[in-house]
């Protein structure tokens, strides 16, 4: 190889460490305010009227346990709770009605998807009539403070709030065990930590509460396969403060084979890749422009959000590590290898709030596997990067 390209490649790694170490040190720093930090909120909230959203398509299996944990809510004003049975072919509109709960019928070979479920299902209603609108996904396990909890941030100026959505492992697999602790990661050591610091928060689909203002002001219009995300970041371009609270948690089972986590994980990654390419120039583009640092922010944040692409791109840095000048490769390699342990050790950091310590230690031996078989999803998801629609993720329940 010439000189010159040898450069050019120093150049190259060198800039993707640096990038990736200032990623890695941004990441410690949230986790450690999120794992001692604390954020207050008033003690008592005034009523709120809450109507509850539960798109449901074919969830014939799971829709009676979210019924029921919904009957345990503390009130904290009226509510009324509402099941979208959206192009069902199964029984999951008659369980519904078992529950003495309003079951909207929507039947629409074209516009599929939650994103439009959820946009006819507002339609359907008086926002004045109510405080909030919250949404909870119909394989969801609810506690029984959650409006109470939603409520208390609502009341403190957001105008939408996302509490903690967690995997419950219900099936004892070492996959289910993965998920499970990486999804304690992604709830305590990465958004608590922003909601404490108060930088943008995103919405994730499923325990998230909308102030009825605020959504007849923003109707929702957010129909892709990041939905949820996608109207997010559309409320802060508006300046409209996202919460995230700790202090109520909504459940769904963790997916415990990877057969069943294939659609759900490629439906994730090609979501992540579509914000990255549609939203993180754009919104750093904006924020430059208009003077918001917060926008620029999010726009970097989102290539915190998928922590195994950021070691899939150290892996790459080692590869081509090995090829740059004599003086360097060395360092680039080490330093690579530095970065992919550091990163595996903050995902590791889960196992703290596993009760079950043996079996997930036990889970850590499938790492490998697990990474070589994410990787093989990601490329996948880049291949299929702006075709993939919503699919309902399969998942094996505790009866």
């Amino acid at each position: 190889m010439g000189n010159g390209f040898v450069i050019i490649l120093d150049i190259m790694v060198l800039f993707i460490l640096l990038a990736l170490s200032g990623a890695i040190l941004y990441l410690f720093i949230l986790a450690v305010i999120g794992l001692l930090g604390a954020k207050e909120y008033p003690e008592t909230v005034g009523k709120y009227d809450f109507l509850i959203l539960i798109p449901a398509h074919n969830e014939e299996q799971v829709i009676a346990r979210t019924l029921e944990s919904l009957k345990m809510l503390e009130p904290v004003g009226r509510i009324e709770i509402a099941v979208i049975a959206d192009n069902c072919d199964d029984s999951t509109a008659q369980i519904a009605r078992n529950f003495n709960v309003t079951v909207l019928e929507r039947s629409d070979d074209i516009n599929k998807g939650k994103g439009f479920a959820l946009e006819w299902a507002i339609d359907q209603y008086d926002l004045d009539s109510f405080q909030a609108v919250a949404i909870v996904d119909a394989d969801t396990l609810i506690e029984s403070n959650m409006l109470i909890t939603m409520a208390k941030s609502l009341e403190s100026g957001a105008g939408a709030v996302q509490l903690y959505y967690g995997f419950s492992v219900e099936q004892k697999t070492s996959l289910s065990y993965l998920q499970s602790m990486a999804n304690i990661v992604e709830n305590i050591m990465f958004y608590k930590p922003r909601a404490i610091l108060g930088l943008p928060i995103l919405l994730r689909g499923t325990g998230m509460a909308i102030d009825s203002r605020v959504l007849r002001d923003h109707p929702w219009d957010s129909h892709s396969i990041t939905e949820d995300v996608e109207y997010a970041v559309n409320l802060l371009i508006d300046e409209i403060k996202i919460d995230f609270n700790i202090d109520s948690m909504v459940f769904a089972a963790a997916t415990s084979s990877y057969d069943q986590s294939h659609s759900q994980k490629l439906r994730w990654a090609s979501g992540t890749f579509e914000l990255i390419k549609n939203k993180m120039l754009p919104l750093m583009y904006k924020g430059i422009k208009t003077g918001r640092p917060d926008l620029i922010e999010l726009g970097l944040s989102f290539m915190l959000l998928s922590r195994p692409l950021l070691i899939y791109i150290a892996g790459i840095a080692m590869v081509l590590g090995f090829f740059a000048g004599s003086g360097l490769n060395q360092i680039f390699v080490i330093w690579s290898l530095l970065l992919v342990v550091l990163l595996i050790l903050y995902l590791m950091t889960g196992i703290i709030f596993i009760s079950d310590k043996k079996a997930a230690l036990k889970s850590l031996l499938q790492i490998p596997r697990y990474g070589f078989w994410f990787f093989l999803v990601q490329i996948k998801a880049l291949l299929k990067l702006g075709k993939m629609g919503w699919t309902r993720t399969e998942r094996k329940i505790d009866e």
